[in-house]
């Protein structure tokens, strides 16, 4: 298996929204090529030194992953790639290095595994801003979704939330943390794990409400994880499995369950008094 790591560095003004829309443009042409088994991409982690560094210092690094160099090579001088990258220098100011390598950690280590992303989505009887609403009540968790038990905000602002989740994970009580960014003129909120669930390597994605018009909203759920072996299980493919099914499973639940509280906020608000 051969890994290409990317290393980015944009600028100040390139923006949140553009630097994701960037990255999704990106898997999209990875995922559509059919030669890529993995994309993931995460934001640097800044550490105070990183401003005196010299040389460059990442704003974000990604890295896919494909068979073997040929077929590395084959996606490389794909026409939709150059088209890809042609377009993003025109409009963002970025510089980018770029490492081709094998595996670094073997699956089975322990240390880590792929990267997988999914994307779920349901439609929405009611108006984004109500979506929005409940995605954005994280203390509210405990009565949307059944398996959490507890869900306390450990920090907040207005543009962020960083909260400890207690929950029921197939009779087993698991516990975390979580940040989430929340961008309330977008609709949108991004998490993260910052303290890990076990078997859970990595943990993030994105909450979005996108309105189709003003009574109904497309609501979608993505995820973006690795898996890691422990104790209870020690196989790496094992985790990964588990892991997918688990996502796959409570993506369809969450969703469903923020349709149904944002569809009975709004039956409520127009019931007759």
């Amino acid at each position: 298996m051969i890994v290409h790591t990317l290393i980015y560095r944009f600028s100040p003004e390139a923006g949140e929204e553009k630097i994701r829309s960037f990255f999704d443009g990106l898997r999209e042409v990875t995922v559509e090529s059919g030669l890529i088994s993995a994309f993931g991409w995460k934001p640097h982690v800044l550490f105070p030194v990183d401003e005196q560094a010299k040389g460059m210092t990442a704003t974000h690094i990604a890295q896919f992953s494909c068979e073997d160099v040929a077929t590395l090579r084959k996606f490389s001088e794909m026409p939709v790639v150059h088209q890809f990258i042609t377009k993003w220098r025109g409009e963002l100011n970025y510089e980018a290095a770029y490492a081709n390598h094998e595996e670094m950690l073997p699956s089975g280590s322990g240390k880590g595994n792929a990267m997988f992303h999914t994307e779920h989505t349901v439609t929405v009887e009611a108006p984004a801003d109500v979506v929005y609403a409940v995605l954005a009540d994280i203390e509210g968790y405990a009565d949307l979704f059944p398996p959490t038990r507890e869900s306390t905000i450990l920090e907040e602002s207005e543009t962020h939330q960083i909260a400890r989740l207690v929950v029921d994970v197939s009779g087993q009580i698991q516990s975390w943390v979580s940040r989430r960014d929340l961008d309330r003129g977008r609709r949108t909120i991004a998490y993260r794990q910052l303290e890990n669930a076990p078997m859970i390597e990595f943990m993030g994605g994105e909450w979005r409400a996108l309105p189709l018009d003003d009574e109904r909203t497309q609501l979608v759920i993505t995820h973006d994880f690795a898996a890691r072996p422990t104790e209870a299980v020690p196989s790496a493919e094992r985790a990964t499995e588990l892991l997918q099914a688990a996502v796959e499973r409570n993506s369809h639940a969450d969703l469903d369950a923020v349709r149904k509280e944002s569809e009975r906020r709004v039956q409520v608000v127009g019931s007759p008094a």
